[in-house]
């Protein structure tokens, strides 16, 4: 008998152990509970690798909206931030509906929580997390290789590196741009990189690589700035049409590729895809809502698509001035960025007065700075006319083969007669160094004429990382008449980028004008190094200066002593 007893003991011990975590696995339907878009991601992720069915929700009041769409029969789990949910107790609110069960997963990162779950999984696709298109971009692709997306930054690097650590690694990718740190932490596991430092020519390569495991003639349009369901489950590849303006590279891909269907998701894309069909014949759909969940009497009413913003560089460009200088015979016109980041852009004015009809552009792409104002000139011979206009139609975006936004206008060209004095030139750059302490070059300006002048300076084609960029002034800098000033642009280099840049592009704007820099030149200088700032050799002096002044005064009272 007091075998059995055991043995009943031991079995219910077993029993007890082992149901509850059978229990947490008896689930069927996932819904994200965070404001935190990575938190929506890999809880879409995971429902994927689980072979169940998903939903985020987007607002407190969708909580309760959502549930009616989902079959009661369902133990749904529930996937909540631990700091920002929409709900709080959502599983209780959930039981009161009537579904079959629920629980739920709190976690302050659910990115590196939820992997812990998935044991089996051994590919790996690695992207920064500073904005959201590098994750929807690559999501088709991780869910039919069943690869785990980690959100990498230099404080998590390691974390994530301690994970995959454990893993038997299959396959990792690292996808776009990404900081140092993160790739030389995981360079031990011989990642792929796909990184052609254009978020287009990216795109396109990760949608070969889905192509070449699942051929499909379908894909779904997107601009990268929003986490939808039929982007996240891998029916097709996404592919990103740009704001507005279609860039060439989609569009030359889509040319001489075999998609046939592009499912354009939202409607706010309607421009760009319409460009897409009149150029590369591919027909394009439109799925821009859905039916109602509580449906009403009468018609049917429908609902927008459920949505959730990633983050996004915001980026915007207007027209300040056009302005046309009879002193100096150029059209000069002036755009204000209104962007939290460098923007590149293209213009194409027409001149239009009641003599002629006259058309100027850029013929390359053109940088502004955050904030800035930066005024391009066209030489240009035109005849006294009234009435002078300009059409402007200028493409702009924030890389410099990817201008994917438009902005046009038409506005009256006003006439003036100045002649700006300021103009530097390569006699007025005095020095171009870099300082490692700073972590910042230094270019020493000096202004030899006899009024103050604005100056804005660019370094063009800086190899920073392996990847040339161009960096520039954040606002237009004064230099007083006969006054040397030394101008900051701050760039992290480390001693491998400074070996390949001996010597640097320069650009100089300048003007009398601080937001009309009507002169530029450019110039290709040596980069001198320094290590320490010139502030840090002032106390290294002074600190020399006291310790020998301190020695003299120990010596003196010794000798007075003896």
């Amino acid at each position: 008998m007091k075998k059995e007893i055991v043995i009943f003991f031991v079995l219910f011990m077993i029993i007890s152990f082992v149901y509850p975590v059978c229990a947490a696995e008896n689930f069927t339907h996932i819904i994200s509970n965070s404001e935190d878009w990575k938190d929506v991601y890999s809880s879409i992720q995971y429902a994927n690798l689980k072979g169940v069915g998903s939903d985020f929700l987007v607002s407190t009041k969708h909580g309760t909206m959502i549930l009616s769409e989902i079959a009661l029969n369902n133990k749904i789990r529930v996937m909540s931030s631990k700091k920002y949910p929409y709900v709080f107790n959502y599983p209780d609110l959930i039981r009161s509906k009537g579904f079959a069960g629920a629980d739920e997963i709190i976690a302050e990162n659910l990115n590196l929580r939820l992997i812990e779950d998935l044991g089996e999984i051994n590919n790996f696709i690695i992207v920064d997390d500073s904005y959201g298109f590098n994750a929807i971009a690559v999501a088709p692709y991780a869910a039919i290789t069943h690869s785990w997306v980690f959100f990498a930054n230099n404080l998590n690097i390691f974390e994530i590196d301690s994970i995959l650590s454990n893993r038997d690694i299959k396959k990792i990718i690292i996808y776009g741009y990404t900081p140092r740190e993160v790739r030389d932490t995981l360079s031990k596991y011989n990642p792929e990189i796909i990184n052609k430092e254009d978020k287009f020519q990216n795109n396109i390569e990760i949608v070969k690589k889905y192509l070449e495991i699942m051929p499909t003639k379908q894909v779904a349009l997107s601009n990268g700035e929003f986490i939808e369901k039929e982007i996240m489950d891998g029916t097709e590849p996404v592919l990103f049409t740009g704001k507005e303006n279609v860039p060439d590279q989609i569009r030359d891909y889509l040319k001489n590729s075999e998609i046939k269907i592009g499912i354009l998701i939202g409607n706010d894309l309607v421009g760009a895809a319409t460009n897409i069909r009149r150029t590369t014949g591919i027909s394009v759909m439109v799925k821009f809502a859905r039916s109602a969940r509580d449906p009403g009497e009468g018609v049917t009413a429908v609902e927008g698509l459920d949505l959730f913003p990633v983050p996004k560089p915001s980026i915007s460009l207007s027209l300040d001035s056009v302005k046309y200088n009879k002193a100096s015979s150029q059209l000069e016109v002036t755009y204000k960025s209104e962007s939290n980041l460098p923007v590149y852009f293209k213009g194409t004015i027409t001149l239009i007065s009641s003599i002629e009809t006259t058309k100027v552009g850029d013929l390359e792409s053109v940088l502004i700075s955050p904030g800035n104002f930066k005024t391009v000139i066209y030489p240009l011979e035109i005849p006294p006319s009234e009435n002078l206009s300009a059409e402007v139609y200028t493409l702009f975006g924030e890389e410099k083969s990817s201008l994917d936004r438009i902005l046009e206008g038409k506005l009256s060209v006003e006439v003036i007669n100045v002649l700006d004095r300021c103009k530097l030139n390569q006699e007025n750059i005095k020095s171009v160094k870099y300082n490692k302490q700073n972590k910042a070059f230094l270019i020493k300006i000096k202004n030899l004429e006899e009024i103050d002048c604005w100056a804005d300076l660019e370094i063009e084609n800086l190899i920073v990382d392996s990847s040339p960029i161009t960096i520039g002034t954040e606002n237009s800098v004064k230099i007083p008449s006969k006054k040397t000033a030394t101008i900051t642009l701050k760039e992290v280099l480390i001693n491998e980028d400074l070996e390949k840049n001996p010597s640097v592009n320069l650009i100089v704007y300048s003007g009398e004008k601080e937001n009309s820099l009507v002169h530029a030149f450019k110039g290709n200088y040596p980069l001198k190094i320094e290590i320490l700032s010139t502030l840090t050799y002032a106390i290294i002096v002074l600190i020399a200066i006291s310790l020998i002044i301190i020695i003299i005064i120990i010596v003196k009272k010794r000798r007075e002593k003896d």
